[in-house]
C-alpha cells in the first residue's frame, strides 16, 4: 500500500483463558502478529502499541496496560503477555513463576472482564501525544459501553485517529453498531466495525485508505 507515517495500536481484552493460547486462532498472539503485518504496510516503523485491558488482579477495576512490540521483540512479548504460565496446570504440580500477564490480571476464575471505555480513553490520550496520525484496531468481546465509546470518539476522541473495531456478532451490540450505517463510517467517518473475528487485512486496509484520502487530504 506504500502508506507511511502512521502509528498503529491494538487493543485486546484478557477476558478468557483461551485468549492466552498463542497457537490458537483469534488468540492475543494471533491478533498481535496480524497487527504487525498492518504496521508493516502503513507505518514508517513496523511496531505496534498494544493496550491490554481486563479486570485488575488487585482492585477488580479495569486495568489498562500499554506495551510495545516489534518483530525483533515479538517472542519476548508473547512470553510476557500472550500466555499464562499456570494455565491448565495439573492440580498437583507446583505453580510456575507468574509472568507479567498473570501479575497484572491474576490467575483467578474466568472471565476477567474489563470495560472498554477506559481503553478508548487511554488510546486517545496516547494518540494525542504525537502529531503522527494513528490507526487503531480494537477488539470488543462483550455488549457494554458501545454508545459511550461512540459519543467519546465523536466529542473528545483524538483527531486524526482511525478506529477499526471488530468482534463476534454474538458477543457485541450488533443492533447498535448497525444503526444508521455506524459500522460503515456513515455516522463518524473515523469509525468502522467489522462483525468478524477473522477479518482480512486487505479489506481493512482499503477502508482505511479511503478514510485517509478523504479525511486527511
Amino acid at each position: 500500500m506504500n502508506i507511511t507515517g502512521f502509528r498503529v495500536a491494538l487493543a485486546v481484552p484478557t477476558s478468557w483463558e483461551w485468549y492466552f493460547e498463542p497457537r490458537r486462532k483469534w488468540s492475543i498472539a494471533w491478533y498481535v502478529e496480524r497487527s504487525l503485518r498492518i504496521a508493516g504496510e502503513i507505518s514508517s516503523e513496523c511496531a505496534v502499541d498494544v493496550f491490554l485491558y481486563g479486570e485488575s488482579a488487585r482492585t477488580g477495576a479495569t486495568d489498562v496496560v500499554r506495551t510495545r512490540v516489534d518483530p525483533d521483540s515479538l517472542a519476548g512479548w508473547l512470553s510476557d503477555w500472550a500466555v499464562r504460565p499456570n494455565l491448565n496446570r495439573p492440580i498437583f504440580e507446583d505453580r510456575l513463576p507468574p509472568n507479567l500477564a498473570e501479575e497484572t490480571f491474576g490467575r483467578g476464575e474466568q472471565p476477567w472482564y474489563g470495560r472498554p471505555l477506559p481503553v478508548v480513553r487511554a488510546v486517545s490520550d496516547w494518540a494525542d501525544t504525537s502529531d503522527i496520525p494513528a490507526f487503531v484496531l480494537f477488539w470488543l468481546d462483550r455488549k457494554t459501553q458501545s454508545e459511550e465509546i461512540v459519543r467519546f470518539i465523536g466529542t473528545d476522541g483524538a483527531a486524526r485517529t482511525y478506529w477499526q473495531f471488530f468482534g463476534d456478532p454474538d458477543d457485541v451490540d450488533y443492533r447498535f453498531w448497525k444503526r444508521d450505517g455506524l459500522s460503515r463510517g456513515e455516522v463518524l467517518p473515523s469509525v468502522r466495525f467489522r462483525f468478524d473475528k477473522s477479518w482480512r487485512l486487505r479489506p481493512v486496509l482499503r477502508e482505511f485508505a479511503r478514510w485517509r484520502a478523504t479525511s486527511l487530504s
